[in-house]
């Protein structure tokens, strides 16, 4: 095969932190290559250097044999580089095709040429199987169909090299089979994919090649048919690592969380209870109901009718301050809109919720810049925040050890019923194993897991109860040895108990 990049020894460092050291390898034109690690190994580091975003400190990159020099992304854009990063990054007042062009919009006299855009747009929104009207405003979309239109956009350039960055992190099963069919066109097209994702089954499934990198280094480069999956773990994190052993039983205490018949936006006429020291899980497909769910429960969104009871007090029309104060926390599902304040430093955002509860409290702020920095300083140790210190900026962290951050801040206040929608999104394996132990270790000290998680397995592993939804009603529960993935699919597919 025909080789289209070189890498050569390039090594980048941000101040005292060394992201990337004398990485090298190769990959070949028309290809499906797919780059793994852990959060902080460096793959979204290597990739913005090849987007121009950064500049390697040494080192050198070749494009067909020839030496590149890639300035900034207007240069990688013109080289026919394209990215899908995981974040979505759209402008939510403007329409489908408005987003797919900004920027680089079609003018002819000063004005711009609408009907070509929006005839272009939907040929890339075809490609993906996206059955959208590209004048609909991106406010409109659903969090899957937002991140279509950024695969979508980086499509609509035909470019020659395209790099997904997590790409189904938000998609349903539906969408990622889309994705993998224009991918295996793009391939025939001779599109080189550069393709980065923490769900080894995807590697499986779509690459050719992979390229395994710890801790900023190069540890190998080969063919996907000549590695196993637990062989690719251990290489990512320099040890063994076993997401599929379930939790031994438990005895739960007293019930600590009574949902009666609740319904809100999205959902109806749900019922179940949550238990001391027990883990429970939800299951469903996307558009099922379990975000509106958690988040109605926590009081994010407002319930339409039935109770919410908190250690049997009605807390249904209670604000989410006064939740929170009596022991309820919520990581939610979007971390970069709804989990952590971008403005604010790593310890600022850890210390968060214990301030403002200190402050509702006691009429003053209860939390010194000392007692900040100690108890910052303890979570980054136990959660194994990988950032430059506590005055970090949030923003300058990996998408995985933001999501540390995000579930790292509710330590301090100690909640009773914690909540957790898609807690493991974006994180890789071994960061993925060390929230599972945390999971179990916050249950195993009294408090209830209510456990929101579109991986099946993760599920399996954690839950001593599944419940399931299926368009907005709760279809059934499974424990002991119904917990599987079979009887889970039925209830949330076919939805007959």
């Amino acid at each position: 095969m025909k080789k289209f990049i070189e890498l050569n020894q390039i090594s980048k460092s941000f101040g005292g932190t060394r992201a990337l050291a004398q990485v090298s390898f190769s990959v070949g034109q028309g290809s499906v290559h797919a780059v793994v690690g852990e959060n902080g190994a460096g793959k979204s580091t290597l990739m913005k250097i090849l987007m121009g975003i950064h500049q390697p400190d040494s080192g050198e990159i070749f494009l067909d044999g020839k030496p590149a020099v890639i300035a900034n992304p207007i240069k990688a854009r013109s080289l026919g580089f394209g990215i899908v990063f995981q974040e979505l990054e759209l402008c939510q007042n403007l329409s489908i095709t408005e987003n797919l062009f900004l920027g680089s919009e079609l003018v002819s006299r000063s004005l711009m040429r609408f009907g070509e855009m929006e005839k272009r747009a939907a040929e890339a929104l075809s490609l993906l199987r996206l059955k959208l009207d590209p004048r609909t405003p991106v406010s409109e979309l659903s969090v899957a169909q937002k991140q279509m239109l950024q695969i979508a956009r980086a499509l609509l350039y035909k470019p020659r090299l395209i790099i997904f960055d997590e790409p189904t992190s938000a998609l349903t099963s539906d969408s990622v089979q889309h994705l993998f069919q224009a991918i295996r066109q793009l391939k025939q097209d001779q599109v080189t994919v550069l393709y980065i994702s923490h769900k080894l089954e995807e590697i499986f499934a779509i690459a050719d090649t992979v390229t395994v990198l710890r801790d900023g280094r190069h540890i190998a480069t080969m063919a996907v048919s000549e590695v196993n999956e637990d062989r690719l773990v251990q290489m990512m994190v320099g040890r063994e690592l076993d997401l599929s052993a379930r939790r031994s039983e438990v005895k739960p205490g007293e019930v600590l969380l009574r949902v009666e018949n609740l319904s809100g936006q999205g959902f109806s006429k749900v019922s179940f209870e949550l238990k001391a020291g027990e883990i429970v899980g939800v299951a469903g497909l996307v558009g099922s109901g379990r975000s509106e769910l958690v988040e109605t429960i926590f009081g994010a969104l407002p319930a339409r009718e039935g109770k919410i009871r908190l250690d049997q007090e009605d807390i249904t029309s209670r604000s989410v301050a006064y939740r929170a104060g009596r022991g309820m926390a919520l990581v939610p599902e979007d971390r970069q809109f709804a989990g952590l304040i971008f403005t604010m430093v790593v310890k600022e955002n850890l210390a968060l919720p214990g301030v403002v509860l200190g402050f509702r409290e006691l009429g003053r702020l209860a939390i010194t810049g000392s007692r900040e920095s100690s108890f910052a300083q303890a979570a980054m140790q136990k959660l194994r925040i990988v950032a430059s210190g506590p005055n970090a900026e949030v923003q300058s962290l990996s998408g995985g050890n933001q999501q540390k951050v995000v579930i790292g801040k509710w330590l301090l206040v100690k909640p009773r019923v914690f909540i957790l929608d898609e807690p493991t999104r974006g994180i890789d394996v071994g960061a993925k194993a060390e929230i599972h132990n945390l999971v179990r270790e916050l249950a195993d000290q009294g408090r209830a897991m209510l456990v929101v998680s579109s991986e099946l397995p993760e599920l399996l592993a954690l839950a001593d109860r599944i419940l399931v939804m299926r368009e907005g009603r709760l279809m059934g529960e499974l424990c002991g040895e119904k917990r599987c993935e079979e009887e889970v699919m039925r209830l949330a597919v076919a939805g007959v108990e």
